[in-house]
């Protein structure tokens, strides 16, 4: 009987397996493969935001480290002495090499699956949407990286090389392309948060003006800014208030939901100041001042700039009094979750209608220079930032008399201003080749001309002998 008894506990039932093959049989199966998908973006702590922000934000004019920090490696980062031994550089990578494979399962499983075609096409728009975004990212940080397009399924597969440049790029664009014609058009209360058309498309402006293909960066602007759906909110402040996580100026948004006790809301406790906010029951603000912005990024804003007391934030009232402190990031705080730093409600944006916006004004500029609608597309978006009507121009406010040159400094400048702690500012310097003059001006002596590219993890090199490393990096 014993024996009778283990048997039948021990046998297995292969329907009750959540596996590939017997989990891509339905139009159930195919939603949730893609809200898995979009799930992989929100691995805030490896991807947005803190991954890529050690990369893009902590390596620039824009942040340093804070006294919270004790990992030697984001010092490595801060400092430019870092190299393919880097526990953060590792992180990152395998992340998005993780989010990339679930968006390659969906992306060749949901075909297979018998529904609607319409809506089919709609789901691996949205997962190639995703993988071209994380593919942008990987090429401007590594260059040539491995070319992952098909679920792995043999050791066979495992120790791809890395593949040119162009071909990723190449890659990036057919994902977009078909993302463009098949995902859905506008946003409603049943799609919310997925990307759209004018997603993919402003993506692709990004890419294009990336690959200097400026012409086309300009007509894929124009898309995006023709589309009525989307465009800039008349307050600043605004964009990042909880209550309004979902608004026009989110052309696309990583998803946070805060107060569900389900692990799903922003982090928060990295960028506040550490014990210094006191609570109204006693106690502290759970902070930890890791990651903090420099002095010279707070000074840089103009007078009147309303940005400035957006981005950051020197002074906070929990309800015991009012605390002062250096400069913290602010832009995403959310007072509700004062007391449940991880549950933090706000949508950390990664294309926003003022990125396309400056997108259009710089192809524009190296197309033509600073013509009149260049530069009332930065215009509308200074306005905004000193409180001012945003289509009526002021005098006081406005851009003229310059050449392509200063141009294109301005633009640079209005980039840092509007997209602090947005993971901007080093894909910004590296565009456009200001990355190792900005750095030694203002003070780093150990950035190389090397540093425009990140190493490839040294883990994943003795994993895959095919991996080689970039230039200049110990081999």
């Amino acid at each position: 009987m014993a024996s009778s008894a283990c048997s039948e506990f021990l046998k297995e039932d292969p329907e009750s397996l959540m596996v590939a093959e017997n989990f891509y049989k339905t139009e159930a199966n195919a939603d949730a493969a893609v809200v898995s998908v979009y799930d992989g973006l929100n691995d805030q702590w490896n991807i947005y935001y803190r991954g890529i922000y050690l990369l893009a934000e902590l390596t620039t004019d824009n942040a340093e480290c804070g006294q919270g920090v004790a990992n030697s490696n984001i010092f490595a980062l801060n400092d430019y002495t870092h190299g393919p031994v880097n526990d953060r550089i590792y992180t990152l990578y395998t992340a998005v090499y993780k989010s990339i494979a679930s968006a390659n399962v969906a992306i060749d499983k949901i075909p297979l699956i018998a529904f609607n075609e319409t809506k089919k096409n709609r789901l691996v728009a949205e997962a190639r949407f995703v993988r071209a975004l994380l593919y942008f990212n990987m090429v401007r940080l590594f260059s040539d990286v491995p070319l992952v397009l098909h679920q792995v399924t043999s050791l066979e597969d495992v120790n791809t090389p890395r593949s040119p440049v162009e071909e990723v790029y190449a890659q990036i664009i057919d994902d977009l392309e078909f993302a463009e014609q098949n995902l859905d058009k506008t946003n409603t209360s049943a799609n919310l948060g997925r990307a759209t058309q004018s997603s993919a498309t402003g993506l692709l402006a990004k890419v294009y003006l990336t690959r200097k293909e400026y012409q086309k960066a300009k007509e894929k602007a124009t898309q995006v800014l023709d589309d009525t759906q989307f465009g800039l909110l008349e307050s600043y402040f605004d964009i990042f208030t909880p209550t309004n996580r979902f608004n026009k100026e989110l052309i696309f948004a990583i998803q946070n939901k805060g107060n569900t006790g389900a692990a799903n809301g922003f982090g928060m406790a990295l960028f506040l100041p550490r014990a210094t906010i006191k609570l109204a029951g006693g106690g502290t603000v759970a902070g930890n001042s890791a990651d903090v912005p420099t002095q010279e990024f707070y000074d840089s804003f103009a007078s009147g700039d309303l940005r400035r007391d957006r981005t950051f934030f020197t002074q906070y009232d929990a309800g015991a009094g009012v605390a002062t402190f250096r400069p913290h990031w602010y832009k995403f705080f959310d007072p509700s979750a004062i007391t449940n730093l991880g549950e933090g409600t706000l949508n950390y944006p990664v294309i926003r209608y003022s990125d396309i916006l400056l997108t259009y004004a710089e192809a524009i500029n190296k197309l033509e220079g600073p013509t009149a609608d260049a530069l009332e597309a930065v215009n509308q978006v200074r306005r905004r930032a000193f409180g001012k009507p945003i289509t009526q121009p002021d005098a006081s406010i406005d851009l003229a008399g310059l050449n392509a040159e200063t141009f294109d400094e301005a633009i640079l400048q209005e980039r840092r201003w509007e997209f602090g702690f947005e993971d901007h500012r080093w894909f910004d310097l590296v565009r456009t080749g200001k990355l190792i003059s900005t750095m030694r001006a203002k003070g780093n002596t150990a950035i190389q001309d090397y540093h425009v590219l990140f190493p490839i993890p040294q883990r994943e090199r003795d994993v895959n002998k095919n991996l080689t490393q970039n230039d200049q990096y110990p081999q």
